[in-house]
């Protein structure tokens, strides 16, 4: 069945009205006739100069039909077919798991089983021509947690994919599909890479390097040694809240006393040198941006709360009226930290009477993360799930009673076909001789 997304582009089709005008409008002149006398043929000569007909059918079936055609593209054509529970299935394959059962997917390729890419589209592909490249980073629950409205119930799906653990994450659906999941180890040795590297005080580099496999990912530092390496420059400015500075300043020395990192820390207004963190404890506002991280103090009345973040208490916040994005909430939801361009802003204050954060070692250990931001392993990260973690989900009821339905785009078709009506009525409006007859109409 044909489906258009957008049916209101079919009002295009109307302009098949101007080649019709056009052709009609082309009229054939009278012919001269040398004959004695004009007189019992005015009347007809007249008559017929003024009749409309049209010539050249082929090309105005063929200009009304491009316009057509090209309404139909802009409507978004898709023909639906409805799926049954008779149907064999479909195999769903993750780029580079076809060669690691390659027999069983042929047999079920014989079987009937459509052949589909593991992607957000579950595209056709065919076993001659694999597509290569996967870049999908999608949970494989929520690929297929996807398929339950476009699939009927109890259909057969034939998964074949890799067994990291990356692919694992979020909530494991319980899905009414009926689901056959094989999996393959795609590495087999260790990968090791750069995971980060600061300056230490004496001036040699520290690199953490990850370490990843099937079984685990852990990292491993060593010092290099290196010269010229700049230090990390913080700045940690305040006008009336000393206690704030103070608490801040020791958080900053057991990250240095701990890592080891070459870093310097002035206490005086920031001016238009370099720094990779300014850490605004002031009400006023920042004159100039620096360069680097900014860390301010939001601005407002206060408001009484015992809320909790963690092990860390709150007694005092200023309400967030922002629309920066949110990155840390408290135990009431109430923002405590937003973000944007670079300038994150704390809702609370690093101070005793606002919070406990001061003598709490949970302080030390995020500015640690902040400061040495240790980038997650991603794509490094080799860790396979055990084979018992895929055994079929717990079927659930179908979310969807009506019957599914399987959706081919139809605009790389409209497309071709609008190339070739293009090429055929360019060919006949060119070899159509000029004439003083009913011939070449143009558009």
């Amino acid at each position: 069945m044909l489906q258009l997304l957008q049916p209101i582009w079919m009002l295009l089709s109307a302009a098949i009205i101007a080649p019709v005008l056009i052709h009609l409008w082309n009229r054939k002149p009278g012919r001269i006739l040398k004959v004695g006398s004009i007189q019992l043929l005015k009347t007809a000569t007249v008559r017929h100069a003024r009749s409309l007909r049209i010539a050249d059918w082929l090309l105005l079936l063929l200009r009304c039909l491009f316009i057509l055609l090209l309404a139909v593209l802009l409507a978004h054509p898709l023909w639906q077919r409805t799926l049954t529970r008779e149907q064999r299935g479909w195999i769903i394959l993750e780029d580079g798991a076809y060669p690691h059962f390659k027999s069983e997917i042929d047999s079920l390729v014989e079987s009937g089983c459509q052949l589909r890419r593991f992607d957000a589209a579950f595209s056709h592909i065919n076993v001659k021509h694999l597509p290569t490249g996967d870049t999908i980073t999608a949970s494989y629950w929520q690929l297929l947690r996807s398929l339950e409205t476009q699939l009927p119930a109890d259909f057969p799906l034939y998964v074949y994919s890799g067994n990291q653990q990356r692919r694992f994450y979020g909530p494991r659906p319980e899905l009414h599909l009926d689901i056959h999941w094989k999996v393959y180890t795609a590495f087999d040795s260790t990968h090791n890479w750069n995971a980060y590297t600061y300056t230490l005080t004496g001036g040699d580099n520290m690199v953490i390097t990850g370490h990843s496999s099937a079984h685990y990912t852990y990292y491993t530092k060593q010092t290099e040694s290196a010269t010229g390496n700049e230090p990390l420059r913080v700045c940690v400015y305040t006008d009336q809240y000393k206690q704030d500075a103070a608490a801040l300043m020791y958080a900053l020395q057991t990250v240095q006393q701990y890592t080891g990192i070459k870093m310097t820390i002035t206490t005086t207004r920031p001016a238009n040198e370099k720094y990779d963190w300014v850490y605004w404890l002031t009400d006023s506002e920042i004159p100039d941006t620096p360069n680097g991280k900014v860390l301010k103090y939001a601005s407002g009345k206060a408001l009484q709360t015992n809320a909790t973040l963690g092990t860390v208490k709150i007694f005092k916040y200023i309400p967030a009226v922002t629309s920066d994005s949110v990155v840390l909430f408290d135990s009431y939801h109430h923002p405590l930290i937003t973000y944007n361009d670079n300038v994150y802003t704390l809702y609370t204050r690093i101070n005793r009477e606002w919070c406990t954060l001061p003598d709490d070692g949970v302080f030390p250990v995020t500015l640690l993360k902040k400061l040495l931001p240790v980038p997650a392993a991603g794509q490094h990260d080799l860790r396979a799930v055990d084979a018992a973690q895929l055994l079929a989900p717990v079927h659930s009821a179908p979310h969807n009673t009506m019957p599914a339905n399987e959706t081919t785009d139809l605009r790389q078709l409209c497309w071709i076909m609008i190339f070739l009506v293009f090429a055929l009525e360019r060919y006949l409006a060119l070899r159509t001789p000029k004439s003083t007859g009913y011939g070449k109409a143009g558009i």
